[in-house]
């Protein structure tokens, strides 16, 4: 995992959190003490954005680790502002701007599935996909790149170095809708990971995550453009 400073991309991520009025929750857990990091894609479509202008820089939603704050406290603070979610975590919404996602990263869902210790870099390799696995430090600027700078620059997309594999049915769906999105090509392992362990609920709930307009059959998703 690398470390380094990308300007352009830290003061557009800050500069989009800092215009709704739910950066109070920044505030106030910096000032507990906490650490604050934006994971995945948010980061990601910032970085696309650099090497590609008619990239898409809109961000559906922000996926924010916390650390160094007792869980109580997080709990506390968090409860005033949003709803909890299934995994945990908290999701914070204001009418207008992307939803918030926040969970303790200790708590994430791919530590607790592989029983991997807590670690950033651990974090990042549980995405397990290398586009995704890059965070963002919002109180110093600095970027932890575990392959997605140069995955986003090569528009090619694999495995994060020594994965943290779980939920594979789930980044089978993460996998091509990345391709679809983003006109990557798949490494040969996520093309077999897509032709093993796709299921259609799962690509269902992803597409509608990813595509909010597309039509629905009942409460399904329609995914005329996303067959495999």
């Amino acid at each position: 995992m690398q470390t380094l400073r990308l300007k352009p991309i830290s003061n557009r991520i800050e500069e989009s959190l800092y215009r709704t009025s739910r950066s109070t929750i920044l505030d106030e857990l910096f000032h507990r003490g906490a650490k604050i990091h934006v994971l995945g894609g948010a980061v990601r479509d910032s970085i696309a954005f650099e090497f590609d202008r008619e990239a898409d820089w809109a961000p559906r939603d922000f996926d924010i680790g916390v650390s160094a704050i007792e869980p109580a406290e997080f709990e506390y603070l968090l409860s005033a502002f949003g709803e909890k979610n299934r995994h945990g975590g908290f999701v914070v919404k204001e009418q207008g701007f992307p939803t918030w996602d926040l969970w303790l990263l200790e708590s994430s869902i791919g530590l607790r599935k592989t029983g991997a210790p807590f670690s950033l870099e651990n974090v990042l390799r549980s995405f397990n996909l290398d586009c995704n696995a890059v965070a963002l430090n919002v109180r110093t600027g600095v970027l932890s790149d575990s392959g997605a700078i140069e995955a986003i620059r090569r528009k090619r997309v694999d495995f994060v170095s020594h994965v943290l594999k779980h939920s594979l049915g789930t980044f089978a769906a993460k996998a091509l809708l990345t391709e679809v999105r983003f006109g990557c090509a798949l490494s040969a392992a996520l093309a077999s990971l897509i032709e093993t362990r796709l299921d259609s609920n799962t690509l269902m709930y992803e597409s509608r995550k990813v595509f909010p307009q597309l039509p629905l059959i009942g409460e399904r998703p329609l995914c005329i453009n996303l067959a495999v």
